[in-house]
């Protein structure tokens, strides 16, 4: 039987069917909507919940990568020592307890091996969020881990513009260890003529090297750069002072060693590290000091190149795996 409905206007009609249909649709819409609430809410909370773990897992592997870092740049230098003490140290800086609270103390891996390290941390993590725990997961464990590297530098933006022969490197520097206190300056040619350890003839000799303008040289392995003038002497490169040079002393220098040379060209054999201890600027210059190991903390797309000379001078990156 057909319902009759009252108009505005007092009279009786029957509802057409699309009037009925567009009535059952409004009230099919309130009850879908209505069953899928729950869900749309349960979908929020799982993302805000996995945006907060994800948060925390970040920030655990950044310190778990300044582990893994400080611990390759000590043992680049020769220096482990306490490799535990070193990566707990970096991992918990940056207030890393105070921005994660609800993260509980873990368990963590060091593993050192030749030039490769990894780090790896386990810690528990209390989740602390309404939907999580109302299906029983209110609590979990992040597990990350971080490996580093540490190999011969390859390029280097040297201190100072001052190169040195490999013969005369081989001379006055090793054995590293040894730390012998030398003069780089003017007249200096120990070591003679000799070959590298490749078989390559190599020269002896200190150098000017050409300035980028600020009293520095960028050169890169196996790369040329010019000589400006040979054992120190002449005007000092451009961009350098006396007063420059002075405010070496105290700190580890880059100095590009090199084997083979052709006029003003020579190539850059390897990198040598250099603890400068003092610099005389008078007419006979030299810089004082004795050869060392370095370590540099390196961003490069590209690591460097392992098969290179290792003569102290060395850089550190994190790696994949």
């Amino acid at each position: 039987m057909r319902r009759l409905i009252r108009g505005r206007r007092g009279r009786w009609s029957v509802p057409s069917p699309m009037a009925r249909l567009r009535s059952e649709e409004r009230g099919g819409v309130a009850v879908m909507l209505a069953l899928l609430m729950p869900l749309l809410f349960g979908a929020a909370a799982i993302g805000i919940d996995s945006a907060a773990v994800w948060s925390a897992r970040q920030q655990v592997l950044s310190g778990a990568d300044a582990a893994v870092l400080a611990v390759a740049t000590d043992c680049a230098r020769n220096e482990c020592g306490n490799i535990k003490k070193t990566a707990e140290d970096a991992f918990w800086a940056n207030d890393l307890a105070a921005k994660l609270s609800n993260l509980g103390a873990g368990e963590g891996w060091i593993k050192v091996s030749g030039r490769n390290i990894s780090v790896t941390q386990k810690m528990p993590w209390e989740v602390n969020h309404f939907f999580a725990g109302a299906l029983g997961h209110d609590t979990g464990q992040l597990s990350v881990s971080s490996y580093a590297q540490w190999a011969p530098l390859t390029r280097a933006r040297s201190e100072l513009p001052i190169a040195i022969g490999y013969c005369s490197y081989r001379a006055l520097a090793l054995p590293l260890a040894a730390e012998k206190t030398v003069s780089l300056g003017v007249g200096e040619t120990s070591g003679g003529n000799c070959s590298t350890p490749t078989g390559t003839s190599a020269s002896a000799g200190i150098a000017f090297t050409e300035s980028d303008g600020s009293c520095r040289t960028s050169t890169v392995w196996k790369g040329t750069y010019t000589r400006e003038s040979p054992v120190l002497q002449g005007p000092l490169p451009d961009g350098c002072t006396d007063a420059y040079f002075a405010s070496m002393v105290g700190r580890d220098v880059v100095i590009p060693v090199w084997d083979t040379q052709q006029g003003q060209n020579y190539r850059v054999y390897g990198y040598a590290a250099f603890r400068v201890t003092g610099w005389d600027g008078s007419g006979a210059r030299k810089l004082t000091g004795h050869f060392t190991y370095l370590a540099r903390q390196v961003d490069d797309t590209t690591p460097p190149d392992t098969t290179a000379p290792d003569l102290g001078a060395r850089a550190v990156f994190l790696t994949k795996n």
